[in-house]
């Protein structure tokens, strides 16, 4: 079959680029030709924002580092992406009628509200595939972003939720969400693309190791932390971005992952690597509960660094967890059963 895959692939973040591409490989390997559907709205575009709102330019600095960050996943999204032209609207999209037997919404926050409500600085039913009506149209390991959905955006969404076939949502709570926008298709809480492969999808990707052996990695965003250990290796977006390759490398070198990052935790997992996760107030959580639930791992969310000593001596059964994995990944598969 031929199969379109709508989702955050333009996002300047390490998780969305990587999970496009799981997904991307995972059919691939199913033996369908797949392609990336280049939709990103201008407005995103770097210089963009300051046009409209000139006095987000107080944002400069960090918005160069990201910057620079982004010229790295650009690279790695033309090597390992296969995406069509770029599309700017729906009614792009719509005009083109792009010829797909099946197109897939996600994963990642495709269904959050900020962009239903403001995606094209107006409400957009593009991730919910208003431009694809002669495919079938799936969501897969969608998100919310949230616990409960804004009144405002339910409203859009309740007319466009029945667009999909048959939903996959990443969190447990999205189950809920989608009950309150009167889904009436199969609906299943499904993994993450990048669990689908297990390690095999990073065959293809050249992973620079880190030289340095027997040490701490932590990876913590939008905050910085100190760890109480001398063997510590900080990775962050503040002051020297990494590229997909050297975060990865980072990561599955480490002999210990400190991190909030959703597929970080996914890579240490993976990869049999101990981790603990710090959860963080400002943002969901659930991503976290859900998937560790799955395979038995909750006890690895902590809500502060200072508890990290409880977890040290605290061994991970990778036997059992693989086991749970090779369960959930199944669950995965048979959402693309048409």
């Amino acid at each position: 079959m031929k199969i379109g895959i709508l989702t955050f692939h333009w996002a300047t973040n390490y998780g969305a680029v990587l999970q496009c591409y799981a997904l991307q490989e995972y059919l691939r390997d199913q033996g369908h030709d797949v392609e990336i559907i280049n939709y990103k709205p201008w407005h995103f575009d770097f210089w963009a924002k300051y046009i409209r709102r000139p006095w987000l330019l107080k944002d400069l600095r960090k918005d160069l580092i990201a910057r620079k960050k982004e010229s790295k996943l650009v690279l790695f999204r033309t090597q390992y992406l296969n995406m069509t032209k770029r599309y700017y609207s729906v009614a792009q999209m719509t005009k083109a009628q792009m010829n797909y037997d099946v197109v897939i919404s996600g994963s990642d926050q495709v269904l959050n509200a900020s962009f239903t409500l403001y995606g094209e600085n107006k409400p957009t039913p593009a991730y919910y595939l208003q431009s694809f009506p002669k495919s079938k149209r799936i969501g897969y390991a969608v998100s919310f972003g949230c616990n409960n959905y804004p009144q405002d955006a339910l409203s859009y969404a309740k007319k466009w939720i029945n667009n999909f076939d048959k939903i996959g949502v990443r969190e447990q709570t999205g189950l809920h969400i989608l009950d309150s926008m009167g889904f009436h298709g199969l609906k299943q809480a499904v993994p993450d693309p990048t669990i689908l492969k297990g390690k095999s999808l990073f065959k293809d990707i050249k992973i620079e190791r880190h030289k340095q052996g027997n040490y701490i990695c932590a990876y913590i965003l939008r905050k910085h932390i100190e760890l109480p250990y001398d063997n510590v290796i900080y990775i962050d977006d503040f002051n020297n971005p990494l590229s997909i390759e050297q975060w990865l490398g980072f990561i599955i070198g480490s002999k210990y992952l400190v991190t909030n990052s959703y597929h970080g935790v996914i890579v240490a997992i993976l990869y049999h690597v101990p981790f603990a996760v710090i959860a963080d107030a400002c943002h969901m959580n659930d991503r976290f509960y859900s998937l560790l639930g799955q395979i038995r791992l909750n006890d690895r969310i902590l809500n502060n660094e200072s508890d990290i000593s409880k977890l040290e001596n605290t061994p991970i059964d990778w036997y059992s967890v693989d086991e749970e994995l090779s369960k959930f990944r199944q669950i995965g598969a048979n959402i693309f059963i048409i």
